[in-house]
């Protein structure tokens, strides 16, 4: 479950419109819902607020870590 701390922290560092960048992450990872769809907008935001959800949740932090990286591959270029 991703907390109110986690949640600023992801909004850090992915920007405060991540719902179609996790989207793309999910459909990236083959992830659907029930009805093979992808999953929406706000059931992302309902996860970044306080709902449990495995799936979108791992989504969350594969993002996170794949920005993480981009940003220290930046700065090792702009040093």
């Amino acid at each position: 479950m991703i907390g109110k701390s986690e949640k600023e922290l992801i909004k850090k560092i992915i920007g405060h419109r991540y719902g179609n960048i996790i989207q793309a992450e999910l459909k990236e990872m083959s992830q659907f819902n029930k009805q093979g769809e992808t999953y929406s907008s706000g059931h992302i935001n309902n996860v970044m607020n306080g709902e449990h959800h495995k799936i979108i949740e791992d989504a969350i932090w594969s993002v996170v870590k794949k920005q993480v990286n981009i940003n220290r591959e930046r700065n090792k270029l702009l040093k």
